[in-house]
């Protein structure tokens, strides 16, 4: 038994010393090269505004159900956020998604709907552009749906970013936005 231990332990002892080779006096021992920072992301929260993610169109002065142009709703947000290290900025890509009934005073028109894309602190709207998304009742479709195209918001990467909701939603009347919260869950 102690001749198979000798060999072993002269082995180990060996290969303890070859990791230990001296260095010349005129070399350096190899550093590592430092880590890089880790640079935290502050990405916004983008999301549907739940007060204007329903919207149902009537004809001019009325409001029965005959009378219903369409019955749409903002169905979600999707996208990403990706941080430009050099630059310190977030880049935020979305879409958003929509989907729309033909009502029975629409008789399968191509419905436009204005939506509105709003950056806000708090409650301070601090940007809030508007665009309209046109949806189409192809062959008879009672429902429809449509997704924008990739829209991009680029922000500082600060924890004020962090605070910041990017809100999509329906562009609406004052009375829109009345029987909205009176149906809430109202939609296709």
């Amino acid at each position: 038994m102690k001749q198979f231990t000798a060999p072993l332990l002269s082995l180990v002892m060996l290969a303890t010393l070859a990791g230990c080779a001296s260095t010349p006096a005129s070399s350096s021992p190899a550093v590592a090269p430092a880590p890089k920072p880790v640079v935290q992301q502050c990405c916004p929260q983008v999301a549907v505004l739940a007060q204007a993610q329903n919207l149902t169109t009537f004809l001019p002065g009325r409001s029965d159900v005959g009378a219903q142009i369409t019955t749409a709703r903002v169905t979600g947000v999707a996208g990403s956020c990706l941080l430009k290290v050099k630059k310190n900025l977030l880049e935020v890509s979305f879409r958003a998604g929509f989907s729309a009934s033909n009502g029975p005073a629409n008789q399968g028109a191509p419905i436009t709907l204005p939506y509105f894309v709003a950056i806000t602190q708090g409650d301070a709207i601090v940007q809030k552009n508007d665009y309209s998304i046109t949806l189409k009742f192809n062959g008879n479709l009672s429902t429809v749906q449509a997704a924008t195209k990739e829209m991009k918001v680029e922000l500082p990467n600060t924890p004020d970013s962090a605070r910041t909701q990017i809100l999509v939603g329906f562009e609406m009347t004052p009375a829109q936005l009345s029987y909205a919260a009176a149906h809430p869950a109202i939609g296709p």
